[in-house]
């Protein structure tokens, strides 16, 4: 039988995932790509620099970018987040726009439509949490985009995977590519090409970045109100070299007065972040790994070019 990935119908391209915050675009990655590679949480703008992951089907390759959320930006930390997603965009082969189908239309969504009006290439609108959307939410926003006809709308679950890839019992025949699923309507609108990534590479991105995703959404996970958006993690040393990988990170906030929140009283909540996200590393390398946190509070951060540099951002 021949190689899918030889054939002339092959095709692959990259695909930016646009949205407000809070829509599902890093879930969705993950479910496509198999693998976690973005933070997600349910506290908006967890995604704050551009993620590249792989998904393969048999005869396509979709190269996904996943982006901030569309805001309107205050400092230079979300400058840096917008210009993310227009680089995501000038580079991209198609735009797959993902909507909160849960959340009424509301002024953001015009900054949404502002940024799909301004790319040339084909797009998708998604239309997500079709498993927690009331019927009548849905069909107000199929209906208001439809009516801009900026491209064809698919409505679909990145939780449970709903018309995600093909319907069951096609995936055999189509390959997870029918025109009604999402799958199946981006590869309509991707180039006819050979794969762009070496078979196996799912992300550009090193581990020592997934690594402070995962330390990143324990502290999302654990603390609440503004101290999550006013903490980063920077990785100051990752050695994978040995028989143990050790890894150093700072959790770098931008008050004082935030600092006793993240320690904790005796130390238990820095503990406890530290020991989850370790566990979670673990799994992801299948290996033993030292972990090292240290809070440091850096005023202003959100502001500070050779911090958000070294954030990668």
């Amino acid at each position: 039988m021949a190689d899918p990935f030889e054939s002339p119908e092959h095709r692959a391209g990259f695909v930016a995932l646009v949205g407000l915050p809070g829509a599902g675009k890093s879930t969705l990655l993950n479910r496509l790509v198999g693998e976690r590679l973005a933070a997600v949480h349910r506290k908006p703008q967890t995604t704050r620099r551009r993620i590249l992951g792989v998904a393969r089907r048999p005869g396509l390759e979709l190269i996904l970018l996943d982006t901030p959320g569309i805001h309107r930006p205050r400092s230079g930390l979300g400058r840096a987040m917008m210009r993310a997603v227009a680089e995501s965009l000038g580079g991209a082969d198609a735009a797959l726009a993902v909507v909160d189908g849960t959340r009424p239309l509301a002024g953001p969504d015009r900054d949404l439509l502002r940024r799909l009006e301004g790319f040339s290439g084909p797009r998708v609108i998604g239309i997500n949490k079709t498993d927690a959307a009331p019927h009548a939410r849905l069909e107000e926003l199929e209906g208001f985009y439809r009516e801009r006809d900026l491209g064809p709308v698919v409505l679909f679950s990145a939780r449970t995977g709903a018309n995600v890839n093909a319907p069951d019992g096609l995936e055999d025949r189509a390959g997870d590519r029918t025109p009604g699923s999402l799958v199946g309507m981006l590869a309509e609108r991707l180039p006819f090409s050979p794969p762009l990534y070496p078979d196996g590479q799912i992300t550009d991105l090193p581990e020592a970045f997934l690594a402070s995703e995962i330390v990143r959404e324990r502290l999302l996970e654990h603390l609440h109100q503004e101290v999550p958006h006013a903490a980063a993690v920077r990785i100051e040393a990752y050695d994978d070299s040995g028989r143990l990988v050790r890894i150093a990170a700072s959790l770098l906030l931008d008050r004082d007065s935030q600092k006793g929140i993240v320690i904790g009283r005796g130390g238990r909540m820095l503990k406890r972040i530290g020991s989850e996200a370790r566990g979670r590393i673990e799994k992801r390398l299948g290996r033993q790994v030292f972990l090292d946190l240290q809070v440091k509070v850096r005023q202003k951060w959100r502001d500070n070019p050779g911090i958000l540099r070294d954030l990668g951002l």
